[in-house]
């Protein structure tokens, strides 16, 4: 296993993640279609593409990642798109030939931002021509089209078009997914950087994705974090004991994979500056330091609030976030007063910390009523970085 920090790991790579593999795999098998829900940096993408490169028998998975499309056409031609790619056309060529067959009589004249001109001289955009794609399909497996950042494809169309153009996409899907003949013939996995959730709040627009079937992607166990901390340092020939261990995990608290590979990372590299250094509980907090000095590691957290908010309520969540960086924790009650400061009410105030809470910056999970950074790695990269 190689210790591949803030990459996506697939293969042996791959920290095998069961139980989030069942869960996702029995809703699949329900019929039902997905919301993968947990904060950056998690692992959602791996998972995905662990079912893209190990999907059950009966399944063909396409994996599609649309952060850059900033309108709906754009959206529908890279969905079209990766219906169309080679590799895939290859992969049905050898399991259906009446499907290979409509697929190479398909006589596309010219292909554009407006949509796809076919010989006869009409004209379709991506949207209709990937639903009757959909819906011509004569194979004896069901497709599973994994949507990675849809949510930010969302909040980009919101950003360079308008809300209605985005709840426009936000219906198209959701007719999609009721429509019994695209149903019976493909699963949707929506996953993102951000949360779809805080997205369609935003714009009033929750109850169109009120279909998909939530499946949670959770930070390690603590007994998975030590194996897989345990196996990290095998791998790279690093030697630390169970108690070294224990000290490392309770250090990183919010065991997510990222995190305790960056470490190891650094842990790495002492070891490399000084070959008689025993990993203890300094050289375990040294790494730390170390960590902390890579701002292209962390400076996304900053920047996703700067492109998701306007100007007031960024500066409302930075000041949220600074507060809880200096004190550790931060009540509900002082939060609400800071909305006043900003000029916002209590419930646009909700929706932001709602967000924070999603997106993976902070938790109320031990009270609902007091706020504290999921990751005090992340807490002090931003007491140092953005609050200082």
């Amino acid at each position: 296993m190689k210790n591949c920090v803030g990459q996506v790991v697939r293969g042996n790579d791959f920290w095998d993640r069961k139980i989030e593999l069942e869960t996702i795999w029995d809703a699949i098998d329900s019929g039902s279609h997905i919301l993968l829900v947990a904060p950056r940096r998690v692992g959602k993408t791996s998972i995905m593409h662990k079912i893209k490169d190990e999907p059950k028998d009966g399944y063909i998975v396409i994996y599609i990642d649309t952060e850059s499309a900033d309108n709906e056409n754009e959206f529908w031609h890279k969905l079209f798109n990766a219906m169309m790619e080679e590799d895939f056309i290859n992969k049905l060529k050898s399991k259906s030939k009446v499907f290979y067959s409509k697929l190479i009589n398909i006589k596309i004249k010219k292909v554009s931002a407006f949509g796809v001109e076919f010989e006869d001289g009409k004209t379709l955009d991506y949207a209709f021509a990937f639903e009757t794609l959909v819906k011509d399909l004569d194979i004896d497996k069901k497709l599973i089209i994994m949507i990675d950042e849809f949510a930010q494809t969302i909040e980009n169309i919101i950003k360079y078009e308008d809300v209605k153009n985005a709840n426009s996409l936000l219906k198209a899907h959701r007719s999609l997914r009721q429509n019994p003949k695209v149903s019976e013939k493909v699963t949707f996995v929506y996953a993102g950087s951000i949360g779809l959730e805080s997205v369609v709040s935003k714009i009033n627009s929750i109850k169109i994705i009120n279909d998909l079937n939530n499946v949670k992607i959770l930070p390690l166990l603590k007994s998975e974090a030590y194996k897989f901390t345990n196996q990290l340092c095998s791998s790279v020939k690093i030697e630390m004991n169970k108690d070294a261990i224990n000290y490392f995990l309770g250090k990183v608290e919010w065991l997510i994979p990222f995190y305790i590979q960056l470490l190891i990372q650094q842990l790495k590299i002492l070891l490399r500056e000084d070959r008689k250094r025993v990993i203890d509980n300094k050289a375990i907090n040294e790494a730390i330091d170390k960590a902390l000095e890579h701002r292209s590691y962390f400076e996304s957290w900053q920047t996703k609030l700067r492109e998701s908010f306007s100007n007031n309520e960024y500066l409302f969540v930075k000041e949220i976030l600074n507060i809880i960086s200096e004190n550790n924790i931060m009540e509900y009650s002082q939060i609400i007063n800071i909305a006043t400061k900003h000029s916002l009410n209590e419930d646009e105030a909700k929706d932001m910390i709602h967000t924070l809470i999603y997106d993976g910056y902070i938790n109320n999970n031990e009270n609902p009523k007091v706020y504290r950074y999921n990751s005090p790695i992340l807490r002090q990269w931003w007491n140092k970085n953005v609050a200082n």
